[in-house]
């Protein structure tokens, strides 16, 4: 039995991240200008200006449809060792991305749909649980798991790169 049931799924997926992993997320709207006292700005540490991002919702910069999925860098660049990074994936009905691992801990948060996922080397949608808009999940650096959707399901995915995949069974095709 085949660990990545969805070629679309994975094959897709590994690409996303090779793209995730080479694109730095766009830059976003400059900060309004701030009316703080001198006194304020004596004691305040400022952060470089390329730190903030504002990104309006109703203008993300969502990559095309790739064979069901789509993504969106927000932050950083997920390659680079030691930055944060921010991005979404949005992913269509029959999206399965099997057992794999990441050298760090992943944090994601549901934004919308239901998103299942099981923890272990083999498939086992029985040990799975579905986590609707709002969930927050972080799985640590090593620990394998496997996920998938059922309908349109948008996740955040932030940490700190580099994020790298690893299956505990390639893929095929």
């Amino acid at each position: 039995m085949a660990h990545c049931r969805s070629t679309r799924g994975a094959n897709t997926l590994l690409a996303l991240f090779l793209v995730a992993a080479c694109t730095e997320a766009p830059p976003a709207d400059p900060p309004a200008e701030d009316s703080a006292t001198q006194q304020d700005a004596d004691v305040a540490v400022e952060p470089a200006a390329e730190a903030n991002v504002f990104h309006p919702g109703d203008a993300l910069p969502w990559g095309e449809p790739n064979d069901g999925m789509r993504y969106l860098a927000l932050y950083g660049q997920s390659s680079a060792e030691g930055q944060s990074f921010v991005f979404r994936l949005e992913v269509q009905p029959g999206f399965e991305l099997g057992p794999h691992t990441h050298p760090i801990t992943e944090h994601m948060t549901v934004l919308s749909g239901n998103f299942f996922v099981g923890i272990g080397e083999t498939w086992d949608r029985e040990a799975a649980t579905a986590y609707g808009p709002g969930s927050y999940l972080a799985i640590a650096a090593g620990v394998p798991a496997y996920m998938w959707v059922e309908e349109e399901t948008i996740v955040q995915v932030h940490g700190v790169g580099p994020l790298a995949t690893q299956f505990i069974t390639p893929p095929e095709g």
